[in-house]
């Protein structure tokens, strides 16, 4: 039942009652007398009114925590054992500064928030660790030097999240932060972009081919590139991918052969893909193999219309580093993979997405029933309990870019 005053009416024994509501005047009592502080996992914060009467995921946080962290822990163990072998010397500068300062101010930004707070160095052996992970993850570069008698600063922003609109303003040289980006650990580009949408999507008998010399002079060094249509000009889109390798980090690309498909896949340092598939891989899909060493490895991948085996081979590849998947897949019925898929949660338990944290299931104009989509979204979650689960039709998931 709902405390006296709460002005909605709490489902009894499907939620804490009221003790999260924000609407609700007995919640700071509540809170005060110990009820649990709660989470959703659909809107990754603490829930909100809207939260109960959507039915989102709200568990309580100690819950909410376990189920993030499970299985996490002891492999974890197992993977600090050789961390500090794995350590490359451009990495263990940092990991000596951060383990010899006194104390860090340490900043973390993404998703529109931010958190602060203060790491001290110490004997203690979690300390150590995470300092040695933080080098070794996080790709620490130093800004500039920092006075013995100033407290440094590790600032970590979400590179994935859209910019601030009013971005601070630049600190003074003292208080300089060491900057700390995801890997690969060199150095890093200025961003650079390329759109080829006007020139890949032209028909040969329109083909434009001072203006694809004039691209393929101008890919290296761009950071991201999109709109790459393999269909129409398949050996200059594939000279193309080559030529943007070694720097690209965001790439969109449409309708590729396997031939596009390794190239993307052989990319150092890309971090976002997004691509969409034809029916012409089908007659004999390519499996693509494990990434070759010195490979940053993909944060966020979306993909499209690619035969179930590339899907789950390239899974598998990122599995350890990929860490939002946007997968357009239609719920349980009798249509062929992917417009109707019954066993969604045995591919994604057999690709090994170690690092998951959000999988989004686009609809599009694939099968959508909505029992059977909230009977997919729980088998998944069964599967993959550390990740949030949504329906880009339910949830109404705005698309993302690459």
């Amino acid at each position: 039942m709902a405390p006296s005053g709460c002005p909605r009416s709490c489902r009894a024994g499907t939620r804490p009652a009221c003790s999260a509501c924000a609407g609700c005047p007995t919640a700071a009592a509540r809170r005060a007398a110990g009820t649990p502080r709660c989470w959703c996992s659909d809107c990754r914060t603490a829930p909100s009114p809207r939260c109960w009467d959507e039915d989102h995921d709200v568990l309580p946080v100690k819950r909410a925590l376990r189920r993030q962290l499970q299985g996490a822990l002891p492999q974890a163990a197992e993977k600090l054992q050789g961390l500090q072998d794995q350590c490359r010397e451009e990495q263990a500068l940092p990991a000596l500064t951060l383990l010899t300062g006194v104390s860090w101010g340490v900043t973390l930004r993404g998703g529109g928030r931010e958190l602060t707070g203060t790491l001290r160095t110490s004997e203690e052996p979690l300390t150590k660790a995470l300092c040695l992970l933080l080098a070794e993850r996080a790709a620490l570069t130093e800004s500039c030097c920092v006075p013995p008698c100033t407290t440094p600063s590790v600032v970590v922003q979400d590179r994935a999240a859209p910019p601030d609109p009013t971005p601070a303003a630049a600190p003074t040289p003292p208080e300089a932060p060491l900057d700390v980006w995801d890997p690969p650990p060199a150095e890093a580009l200025p961003p650079r972009e390329m759109d080829v949408f006007s020139i890949s999507q032209r028909r040969l008998d329109r083909d434009p081919q001072q203006e694809k010399a004039s691209v393929l002079r101008d890919a290296p060094g761009v950071t991201r590139l999109v709109n790459v249509y393999c269909n129409f000009h398949p050996a200059w889109s594939l000279q193309l991918l080559h030529r943007a390798a070694p720097t690209l980090e965001r790439l969109r690309v449409d309708y590729p052969r396997e031939a596009h498909l390794r190239a993307v896949h052989a990319m150092p340092r890309l971090r976002r893909l997004d691509v969409v598939g034809d029916t012409d891989l089908l007659a004999q899909p390519p499996e693509l193999p494990a990434l070759p060493p010195g490979h940053a490895g993909l944060q966020w991948l979306r993909m499209e219309d690619l035969p179930r085996a590339t899907t789950q081979s390239l899974l598998r590849a990122h599995g350890c580093t990929l860490e939002e998947l946007e997968l357009v897949v239609g719920t349980a019925g009798s249509r062929v993979w992917p417009k109707s898929c019954g066993d969604l949660h045995s591919l994604l338990q057999q690709s090994g997405l170690r690092a998951l944290r959000r999988l989004v299931l686009r609809r599009d104009w694939y099968r959508h029933e909505p029992a059977a989509c909230r009977e997919q979204r729980a088998e998944v979650r069964r599967v993959l309990p550390g990740a949030e689960v949504l329906c880009s039709t339910c949830d109404r998931v705005r698309e993302e870019e690459a």
